[in-house]
């Protein structure tokens, strides 16, 4: 399994080869411009009065010729070598000012190469998958060293990068598992994702010619120590990262085999993609409130771990970030968490159980409840089940992955819309209430009304039969 840059950097590869003709072998002599420039060795391609090296064709080569035919030989084309497996050895004359993108991606019997004095330009994954070179030494006339140029080049123990490069690319020498020491050159100001990734041997990194960049308690750190780019191989035991520390870059620690325990301090927001893979003995991982993001397989392959806690600041959980963590038997993931990547915590054969909060709105494929069989497939983990809130991102997970789960409460939008229809229920009761008691209160008043005139009407009918009464007693 790779990271999805790496798969990209690889179909960009296999997207150019696609265009990649397959030369005949065996031209006597170079033929004119209107043919195929061939001389048996290599095709040509005839541009600004040099030739450029279109195709090797020859199965066996050991140097490159600075010209044919009285015309300079000045550059390598894209894929011109590549997948060329019987070359051990190869000197390039100072001729070629240029070598292209994949010129010898997949050159898996070179050993050994001498690069032109004069090269002004190296491509992308120009020596990528070259697994038995042993050392590179690159000219001063080179300023940059382009993306994934040496990865994979497991063998490789000795770089030698002149104080002009000013840039090395994103995975530019990823998985070199053989480089024991490296020098930063004194103009580099730029470091690419993944550069320095899964440097198992690295024993010794060389940061005294460049002002710009300190090596302290084996890390290679900016010079204000905010940035972490590698750790070496070596570290054991308990990790304390520096408490100035801000980020923590990818790959920074991939392959720090002996690492036991980890503590991150308060001020680190960032854990990028890879920064502790592959540290098989890491068993307790201290990670701070402050921390915002988890990278991309940050953890992956951690088979030590025991336990996983999520401080409560982090809002996303990259993919893989977790995996095959097999003895991890918590993990706590706290409210405020709001995207789970893919696969994230796959291969967790350990964890049985997960409560996923509320405001986790986004849960990748394969994120929870998987694992994988011996012929790596993915299958259901035995005995795993989620805690989720019905109605969440969570619980249309476990049903759609058919992961055995229990709704422990509803989503706050579905609270909400309850809370919202109970209060329409109870204002429409209300409302009738009131209209009734108005109701009575209207009809008491009018039986008062007419209480009161009835009596009125009965006191002065009254009143009246009595001054007549008077009146007849008067007259008598």
């Amino acid at each position: 399994m790779k990271l999805n840059k790496l798969l990209s950097a690889a179909a960009a590869v296999i997207t150019a080869f696609s265009a990649v003709s397959v030369f005949p072998a065996g031209a006597e002599g170079l033929q004119s411009a209107e043919e195929v420039l061939s001389d048996g060795a290599f095709e040509y391609d005839l541009i600004d009065g040099c030739y450029t090296i279109k195709r090797c064709t020859a199965s066996i080569v050991t140097e490159i010729p600075a010209s044919r035919n009285g015309v300079t030989i000045n550059a390598i084309g894209d894929n011109a070598f590549a997948n060329c497996n019987a070359i051990s050895s190869l000197d390039i004359p100072d001729s070629v000012k240029s070598i292209g993108d994949n010129a010898f991606f997949n050159c898996t019997s070179l050993k050994e190469v001498i690069l032109p004095e004069r090269l002004e330009h190296l491509g992308e994954h120009a020596f990528m998958g070259c697994s038995l070179l042993e050392s590179i030494t690159l000219p001063k006339t080179l300023t940059e060293i382009p993306a994934y140029t040496f990865n994979m080049c497991d063998h490789l123990r000795s770089v030698e990068i002149p104080d002009t490069v000013t840039s090395i690319g994103s995975g530019a020498f990823y998985e070199c598992t053989s480089l024991e020491s490296f020098r930063i050159p004194a103009s580099l100001k730029n470091i690419g994702e993944l550069a320095f990734e899964e440097w198992y041997s690295i024993r010794e990194i060389d940061a005294s010619a460049n002002d710009s960049y300190v090596v302290e308690d084996g890390m290679l750190m900016d010079s204000k120590k905010a940035v972490i780019y590698r750790g070496l191989a070596d570290i054991e035991g308990d990790l304390y990262i520096p408490d100035t520390v801000t980020t923590i870059k990818s790959g920074a620690f991939s392959g720090c085999r002996m690492i036991e325990n980890l503590f991150v301090p308060d001020k680190t927001t960032v854990i990028e993609d890879c920064a502790f893979a592959y540290c098989f003995n890491l068993k307790k991982a201290d990670l701070p409130q402050g921390l915002s993001s988890i990278g991309e397989w940050a953890f992956a392959f951690d088979e030590g771990l025991t336990s996983i806690e999520i401080p409560t600041t982090v809002t996303s959980i990259g993919a893989m970030a977790f995996a095959n963590c097999v003895k991890a038997e918590k993990a706590i993931i706290p409210e405020g968490v709001g995207s789970i990547g893919d696969k994230a915590f796959i291969g967790c054969d350990s964890l049985k159980s997960v409560n996923v909060p509320k405001t986790v709105t986004t849960v990748g494929e394969q994120a929870f409840g998987k694992t994988y069989n011996d012929k790596g497939d993915v299958i259901d983990l035995e005995g795993f089940s989620m805690g989720v809130f019905g109605g969440s991102a969570a619980h249309k997970y476990a049903k759609k992955a058919k992961v055995d789960y229990t709704v422990v409460g509803r989503d706050l939008s579905s609270i909400l819309f309850i809370i919202v229809v109970i209060a329409l229920v109870i204002a429409v009761i209300a409302a009738a209430v009131v209209l009734m008691i108005k109701s009575r209160k209207s009809a008491g008043r009018g039986a008062k009304k007419a209480k009161k005139k009835a009596e009125e009407k009965a006191a002065e009918e009254s009143y009246e039969k009595i001054v007549e009464s008077d009146k007849k007693k008067e007259k008598k």
